[in-house]
Formats: C-alpha cells, sequence, structure tokens
C-alpha cells in the first residue's frame, strides 16, 4: 500500500468523526440547578406574581423544561407549573 494513501485513509476516519456530530439543538432546554436564581428566571417569577400569586418559593426548571414553584393564591398554598409556551398550571399536591 502507498503510504500516501494510508495516511488519506486515516486523515478521512479522523475527519468523518469530526463532521458527523450533531450540531447543537437551538430549542435544547439547558438544565438549571434547583435552586438557582438568574436573568432567566426572573420573567418567569413576574409573570406568575402577575397572575395573582405570592410569596413564590423554590422556582426551579425540571429536564422537561417546566418551570415549578410553590406559591400562594388568597389563603391557599399551590404548586404551579409554568410549561415551554408559558402556561401556568396548578399542580395537585
Amino acid at each position: 500500500m502507498n503510504p500516501a494513501l494510508g495516511l488519506v485513509a486515516v486523515a478521512a476516519i479522523f475527519t468523518t468523526d469530526a463532521f458527523a456530530q450533531t450540531p447543537a439543538d437551538p430549542f435544547a432546554v439547558k438544565p438549571l440547578p434547583s435552586q438557582a436564581q438568574s436573568p432567566e428566571s426572573d420573567p418567569i417569577r413576574t409573570k406568575i406574581e402577575q397572575a395573582g400569586y405570592t410569596n413564590v418559593t423554590g422556582l426551579s426548571r425540571d429536564s422537561m423544561g417546566v418551570w415549578r414553584a410553590r406559591g400562594q393564591k388568597g389563603n391557599d398554598t399551590v404548586d404551579i407549573a409554568v410549561d415551554k409556551g408559558g402556561r401556568i398550571k396548578i399542580e395537585p399536591r
């Protein structure tokens, strides 16, 4: 076998792996630590508060991209979920 052809074959194997990688999904969920306060969580907290909930605590995002928190509406403490579409839902306790 010609040494130059061998080098070309080896180079092709290594470069194929680099091209086989898929680009990062722009819609992928970026996991956050459970109690993280970040600029990303501030709009979610504001949205929940504007919906009439107070004392919002434990705001975190799960691996599916759903934000979860606990808050109060009136005298009731409720579990709150905000889905990827921004819809606020009350979850059973």
